[in-house]
């Protein structure tokens, strides 16, 4: 499973910390190249759920079992 974590700042130290919810998290296709992967994560943003600050793509057998793949990025 290939995904999008979204990460929002915290309102403590300013850090970057992993949303939590189920919006924070979208599936995608793991057909798609990692450029499609990253122009996803962009374009979901805000869409049907709140404006996060940057995403990280992660790949794994579950969500629980995965690791990222890409670094954290800015949106």
């Amino acid at each position: 499973m290939t995904y999008v974590q979204y990460y929002q700042k915290s309102a403590i130290s300013n850090a970057l910390v992993p949303a939590c919810g189920d919006r924070a998290v979208v599936i995608l296709d793991g057909r798609a190249s990692m450029c499609i992967h990253h122009v996803d994560a962009r374009r979901f943003n805000g869409v049907r759920r709140p404006v996060y600050a940057a995403y990280a793509i992660c790949k794994g057998r579950t969500l629980a079992d995965s690791k990222a793949i890409s670094a954290i990025r800015a949106l």
